[in-house]
């Protein structure tokens, strides 16, 4: 193996354990929780994982009775990857899916979700309020005016993210 083959088939796990860990996060899975997941690559890069697939169970905290490493295309890839799962495409030749019911518990996250939207809610109220006070527009300096109104964007944003996660649970 050439040290530029070396290099690129660390850099793939590298990207691979940091797609994990970024989703791992982006669900709020329990740091010590062990998941299952399944990796779909093709040619050198499958090789070079299934060599690496204790690495990988420890970098980026799976369970290693869960973990399978597939061919692109083959009929185990479809099979494994055809339930309800998160697809993490990690670069060409490489993907990874996490099933949705190891990662979160929807009751949980249900719970989670509607107290931050509340909250959202409420920060949401109370900025807008502010802009809308004649004397908080006519007499505060334009750039606390414009700070408020970025904050209050940005507040939004928040909450349609919430909406929509809360919206995509099962």
């Amino acid at each position: 193996v050439s040290s530029d083959e070396a290099v690129a088939a660390f850099e793939c796990f590298q990207s691979l354990t940091r797609s994990i860990r970024n989703a791992r996060a982006e669900y709020n899975v329990e740091p010590g929780k062990k998941i299952s997941a399944i990796i779909v690559a093709s040619g050198m890069i499958k090789e070079e994982i299934e060599k690496e697939v204790k690495s990988l169970v420890s970098l980026a905290r799976l369970d290693p009775e869960k973990v399978a490493v597939y061919e692109s295309g083959s009929d185990e890839a479809k099979a494994a990857t055809a339930d309800d799962s998160v697809q993490l495409v990690v670069q060409d030749g490489l993907e990874a899916f996490l099933p949705l019911s190891g990662l979160i518990d929807p009751d949980k996250e249900r719970k989670r979700l509607t107290k931050q939207q509340e909250k959202l809610q409420v920060e949401i109220k109370k900025l807008s309020g502010r802009l809308q006070s004649k004397g908080f527009v006519d007499k505060a300096p334009v750039p606390v005016v414009d700070k408020a109104k970025a904050e209050l964007a940005e507040l939004e944003a928040q909450a349609s993210m919430v909406q929509k996660s809360l919206e995509a649970l099962p």
